[in-house]
């Protein structure tokens, strides 16, 4: 008996340790990439408003990765819109009559094209989250029953 408890506290010390690997998070890291771009931007007279073409595409067109900064400590730059098919990003919050360097960080594709290595990793999270889920209840059910 003092060998299936054994095997059982060792089944469910590796499920804790397979939870905490960050599995997700480093799916999306492999396939995003930070990209930096700079933009000078002009504004006249009671214009406080601002767009710029990104150079390339924001993955998945998640905005909440694009963080805009200013070299005019009177800005305050914040996102109003994003169109996908033209890159273009508009911006309010900048000071009128100004000329700046707009810093536009956002993550983007590193995987070019949409074939296969994508597909795969759109489900590895998923298989990872069963793995999670099946490993302890297989293994203690193996151990349990007299099977392992």
């Amino acid at each position: 008996m003092s060998g299936r408890i054994f095997w059982g506290f060792l089944i469910i010390f590796a499920s804790v340790f397979l939870w905490l690997l960050p599995v997700s998070s480093a799916t999306y890291d492999f396939r995003t990439d930070l990209k930096e771009d700079r933009f000078t931007v002009q504004t006249s007279a009671g214009v406080t408003t601002g767009n710029a073409t990104l150079f390339k595409g924001v993955y998945d067109n998640d905005t909440s990765t694009v963080d805009i900064s200013s070299s005019d400590s009177d800005d305050s730059p914040l996102l109003s819109s994003y169109n996908s098919t033209t890159r273009l990003l508009s911006f309010s919050g900048l000071a009128a009559s100004t000329n700046r360097t707009i810093t536009v960080n956002y993550d983007t594709s590193a995987l070019p094209g949409a074939g296969a290595i994508n597909t795969v990793l759109d489900y590895t999270p998923w298989f990872y989250y069963l793995l999670c889920v099946a490993f302890p209840i297989t293994g203690l059910a193996a151990v349990f029953t007299g099977r392992a």
